[in-house]
């Protein structure tokens, strides 16, 4: 396979920025959405465990939940909507309809300014945490080994434990540090954008996930990556 050939399969640069949109998400919920993460449910599961064992209202504790369920829902979604058959639009339609609830996430946040607002905050909060779920369901068939979207821990452990300290081989070192960099850049991104309103970092997340869209749709992994 030549470089150009390569470079049209590839769907690593659309991967890229969606681990700097996840950051931005995230870091926008947390910082101007009522303190929930719409991508990290790991996050949601601690904080929830700390408001309930440190003898938190059960009102409190609900804002976890409403996210945990909004992403399930988005993750049952995305597990029929990869049963329904052709790869190709499979991609289409899963990767627009996440689109579409960030962009429908930063319209709302652009009509009506959500910090402060518990209800509303927590209404784009599950929104956002569907399309996470939804996201997430289909790219575990259309990801990339070793490029994570998310899941920083498990990546940046592999990134030690198989680096030279580790007496490892070092395999994928770019995709890996690219990922962890992508997604602290976007969150980086997000917290000094939040500040001027909830809908500037929600829009340039959903103009990047317009752009990632593109490779992500249209390009495939090359085939040394596929998975077996």
């Amino acid at each position: 396979m030549t470089l150009t050939e390569r470079m049209t399969r590839d769907v690593s640069p659309g991967l890229y920025l969606v681990a700097a949109i996840c950051g931005i998400i995230d870091v926008t919920c947390i910082k101007a959405l009522g303190g929930v993460f719409a991508e990290m449910m790991t996050g949601n599961l601690l904080l929830m465990a700390i408001d309930v064992g440190s003898g938190g209202t059960f009102e409190r504790s609900s804002r976890y939940l409403w996210a945990l369920v909004a992403f399930s829902i988005g993750a049952i979604l995305g597990g029929r909507l990869l049963n329904l058959g052709e790869d190709h639009k499979v991609r289409r339609n899963g990767f627009v309809a996440v689109w579409c609830t960030i962009f429908i996430a930063a319209m709302i946040c652009g009509l009506y300014e959500p910090n402060g607002k518990e209800t509303l905050g927590r209404a784009i909060t599950g929104l956002l945490a569907l399309g996470m779920g939804l996201q997430t369901a289909i790219l575990r068939r259309h990801g990339v080994q070793d490029l994570a979207t998310n899941v920083m821990t498990l990546t940046r452990s592999a990134l030690l434990a198989e680096s030279l300290l580790g007496e490892g081989s070092r395999p994928n070192v770019l995709r890996r540090v690219m990922s962890i960099a992508c997604f602290f850049s976007g969150g980086v991104i997000a917290a000094a954008m939040v500040r001027f309103g909830t809908a500037y970092p929600l829009g340039l997340a959903a103009l990047l996930y317009a752009l990632a869209s593109v490779p992500l749709i249209l390009c495939e992994r090359p085939r040394q990556e596929r998975a077996a």
